[in-house]
């Protein structure tokens, strides 16, 4: 099984990592990185890269992809794999909220657990 982690390179998305590592641990699950870029453009590897060092040493048992589009659509499109055991993710990043709408929407659209850490999680 997996656990899909959306980065989006902000610092509450990293933190994420270590949760989803103890996570992934338990079950024995791959922990699958993910970046969602609007466009060829941007291909979101430093993010992907910075993740996947968090994994080194504490966690091998990982992927990592990049796809282009709707951070929403393809992150709910990541997850419909029947082989995905949740998705770990940050809140957002916005601070008028208490939740981001990318979280919002996966929330709503998921058909797998979501697991959302906020960002003063330890």
């Amino acid at each position: 099984m997996k656990i899909v982690v959306p980065l989006d390179g902000s610092n509450a998305g990293f933190k994420v990592v270590h949760h989803a590592i103890e996570l992934a641990k338990l079950f024995d699950d791959e922990v699958v990185l993910l970046n969602i870029q609007p466009s060829l453009k941007e291909l979101g590897l430093p993010t992907i890269k910075k993740g996947g060092m968090m994994l080194q040493g504490e966690y091998e048992k990982y992927s990592a992809k990049v796809r282009i589009g709707i951070p929403a659509m393809e992150i709910i499109a990541e997850s419909n794999d029947p082989e995905i055991r949740y998705i770990a993710m940050a809140i957002g990043k916005g601070k008028q909220e208490a939740i981001g709408s990318v979280s919002k929407q996966v929330l709503h659209l998921a058909k797998c657990p979501v697991i959302l850490i906020p960002e003063h999680a330890e």
